[in-house]
């Protein structure tokens, strides 16, 4: 009896390892790209909610507070601060950025209305809303 492959078990084995490989790199593709998407969302979340912070820390003790469209003045110790929208993509306070250039921030709208002083913002992140109620304490 001889030793050895055949022509036929060759070519089984070269189409399992074939499909073998094919099923891997699938599977490592389909695990980068879902890790992609979850650092994305990662980051839109973590952008918003430190904008929300900004939002809070600043009006948290404030005196007063004015809203016009896309820009909110608080009046606190320390200063007034001002929050604005650019326009394009950036959320400021003051001359600097609170967003990075990897996300872009649109719909920003403040209001302020009754008494005692509700604070209202909107603006979205990368599509996804983020919204700050904030009362003022005399």
């Amino acid at each position: 009896m001889k030793k050895g492959f055949t022509l036929i078990e060759t070519i089984i084995y070269i189409a399992l390892l074939a499909f073998l490989l094919g099923a891997g790199i699938s599977a490592a593709f389909y695990i980068i790209d879902s890790s992609q998407k979850n650092k994305s969302e990662v980051n839109v979340q973590a952008e918003g909610n430190f904008i929300l912070r900004k939002l809070d820390w600043a009006l948290t003790g404030a005196t007063d507070v004015s809203a016009a469209g896309t820009t909110l003045t608080v009046t606190k110790a320390g200063g007034p601060y001002v929050f604005s929208y650019d326009g394009s993509k950036y959320f400021r306070l003051g001359a600097v950025n609170l967003n990075s250039s990897l996300v872009t921030v649109s719909d920003v709208v403040f209001s302020v209305s009754g008494a005692p002083k509700k604070v209202t913002a909107d603006f979205t992140v990368n599509g996804k809303a983020f919204n700050l109620t904030k009362y003022l304490r005399k």
